[in-house]
């Protein structure tokens, strides 16, 4: 298998020497374990390559996987918890992540998933994700507003 560039996507040659143009890297466990399997899917999404673990990759290859991953996966991580107000279908949420200041919407406390080893993902109304890498790393404000929710 050895991924390619294909102008601005990527493309796999597979073990038979087959070219599949418009594939798509797809980390499986972008929570649990976003350093460790990635699927790469053809153009209409079917698995093509399953890659347990992307650094043993070629620095090239893992170059080009790391980038198109780059793309298609945006979690932004909350350093903060600024305020949670409560709104007709929900709560807006305005925190500090690290990529600056946002404001989203929660519709229901189902939205809000603990990982495990006090790390939790919310999903706003647009189905963006949001990380909170471990809880006691919050300051206690934002501890505070987090358990009334949590």
């Amino acid at each position: 298998m050895k991924l390619v560039p294909h102008g601005s996507e990527l493309a796999l040659i597979d073990a038979d020497g087959v070219r599949h143009e418009k594939v798509r890297p797809l980390r499986l466990f972008p929570l649990t374990e976003p350093h460790h399997w990635v699927s790469i899917l053809s153009e209409t999404g079917q698995e093509l390559a399953c890659i347990e673990d992307p650094a043993t990759l070629e620095a090239d290859q893992r170059q080009l996987l790391d980038a198109a991953l780059a793309k298609r996966h945006f979690v932004p991580v909350i350093r903060r918890i600024l305020a949670i107000k409560r709104a007709p279908d929900g709560h807006d949420w305005l925190v500090d992540t690290d990529r600056g200041a946002t404001t989203f919407r929660i519709e229901t406390d189902e939205s809000i998933h603990p990982l495990g080893r006090g790390r939790l993902v919310i999903f706003d109304k647009l189905g963006t994700r949001y990380l909170i890498p471990k809880i006691t790393d919050l300051d206690r404000q934002s501890r505070r507003r987090l358990e009334r929710y949590y």
